[in-house]
């Protein structure tokens, strides 16, 4: 009896790991003897299919850059954070501060949290959105808590007064413009997660996936070197 407890055990833990190497090849990914590797990118499309208007864009960068990279994110996504956190800071060193990168990040609300955060951030002045981005990431307590005061606290460190959060909520514009933000990535992407990369070099656009800061680093100077 427990030798054959031990067989079903052992078959239903090969047919798991069977799905999970099919799964995983299907997406691109290769095994080479100690991990998984991603081996292929999403193809380029026609950047006419994607359209942000410069009123809606938030940029880190240079207007005119070769590149321009729009991450797709949840300020309450914690891989999206470690992004903003470790991987922001080796790109505005190596692309964005020498006027290679241009760099937009977009809001993909999920919820009525990551809606209200999205709004405060429009409300503010240009100059303070990646401050507020920033303050957000480096705090946990206005996600877990039903009290927007603390959310609208941290707005308030950036100069917002209560006034000023009054119309930011009865604004409906920016939450339509948000909306529309979200459509348009998801309808042209098929966004699933966040974060999301997406690199448009001249008139093609492609979601970008990487294994590592030095691998995107690589397949940003691949694209810069076609220019």
């Amino acid at each position: 009896m427990l030798l054959r407890k031990i067989s079903k055990s052992i078959a239903a833990f090969v047919v798991y790991v069977m799905c999970a190497y099919g799964y995983l090849t299907a997406k691109g990914f290769v095994y080479d003897g100690n991990q998984f590797i991603l081996t292929n990118k999403a193809e380029a499309s026609d950047i006419r299919e994607f359209q942000i208007s410069e009123e809606d864009i938030r940029a880190l960068g240079d207007q005119n850059a070769p590149l321009t990279m729009y991450i797709v994110s949840a300020v309450t996504c914690s891989h999206c954070r470690d992004f903003h956190k470790f991987t922001l800071p080796k790109l505005e060193r190596d692309f964005i501060s020498k006027g290679l990168l241009r760099f937009v990040y977009l809001h993909f609300p999920t919820d009525e949290t990551t809606m209200r955060a999205a709004k405060l951030s429009y409300c503010l002045p240009e100059d303070k959105f990646y401050d507020f981005i920033d303050d957000l990431y480096s705090s946990r307590d206005w996600q877990f808590t039903q009290n927007e005061d603390i959310l609208i606290n941290h707005a308030k460190k950036f100069g917002m007064t209560d006034s000023d959060i009054d119309l930011c909520r009865e604004n409906k514009k920016i939450t339509s413009d948000l909306l529309r933000i979200r459509e348009n990535v998801f309808n042209t992407f098929h966004i699933t997660a966040t974060p999301t990369i997406v690199v448009k070099s001249g008139n093609k656009i492609e979601v970008v996936e990487f294994n590592g800061y030095e691998d995107l680093k690589k397949h940003l100077e691949t694209k810069l070197s076609k220019q």
